[in-house]
């Protein structure tokens, strides 16, 4: 598989500035600007699932999740990357792979729950109680156990702005102002307009491959303090 293939980029993202309704998703904010968004065009994610293989476009991660995300793209990639290191030119069988993610983002979980549960889930992942958002966390480990071999997936932080995860938290709060809502949105946008022109190894380094030794069941145990 040629890593090239992941960085090719027909078209860029458009989306015009936003302030004056910055407390609007973006769907809606673009619907009033009058914005058609172009997708980047990147190499599906594949995997195999009961003799299907299903075919995974960022187009359909975005779709799934409600709308263009900055956590959506940052996390198709590194499973792009991931699957690509544990499993090179195979489509991998989804019964083969376990994926472990300190991200609690709304957007890298909808991408893990599309790929490994899909579109027809009952009911949306969350995060556990303790989990932070932060751009230190953007980490994920991918296991292959037909091999017993895992990859540690990380963005280098300084992908991601500073400040970043202060100014969801005050978008989540609505109260973000104008000029506030423009710095992020300008993140947002060059987010998701970039990552999927940079190469895994700008985005996450050089993580090798190594071998690991399982014991017990990665299921919780039931729970019978009800009966």
């Amino acid at each position: 598989m040629c890593k090239k293939l992941f960085i090719s980029l027909t078209t860029l993202l458009l989306l015009a500035p936003a302030s004056i309704a910055f407390a609007d998703g973006c769907s809606e904010c673009h619907a009033k600007k009058g914005v058609e968004e172009s997708i980047p065009s990147i190499a599906p994610i594949k995997i195999n699932e009961d003799g299907v293989t299903r075919s995974i476009s960022l187009s359909d991660a975005f779709r799934f999740h409600g709308h263009s995300c900055p956590g959506v793209t940052t996390t198709f990639r590194a499973l792009q990357y991931g699957i690509f290191l544990l499993f090179g030119d195979e489509i991998p069988e989804k019964n083969d792979l376990v994926i472990f993610s300190k991200t609690p983002t709304k957007g890298s979980l909808d991408m893990l729950d599309l790929v490994m549960i899909g579109e027809k889930r009952e009911k949306g992942t969350t995060a556990p109680e303790g989990m932070k958002a932060s751009r230190e966390n953007f980490s994920y480990t991918l296991y292959r156990k037909s091999t017993c071999t895992a990859v540690d997936i990380q963005l280098i932080p300084s992908h991601y702005p500073k400040d970043f995860f202060e100014l969801k938290k005050k978008q989540s709060a609505q109260k973000l102002t104008s000029e506030e809502w423009d710095m992020l949105h300008d993140d947002m946008k060059t987010i998701i307009r970039t990552f999927p022109q940079k190469t895994f190894e700008t985005l996450f380094g050089n993580p090798k491959p190594y071998k690991t030794i399982t014991w017990g069941s990665l299921l919780p145990e039931p729970d019978n303090t009800s009966k």
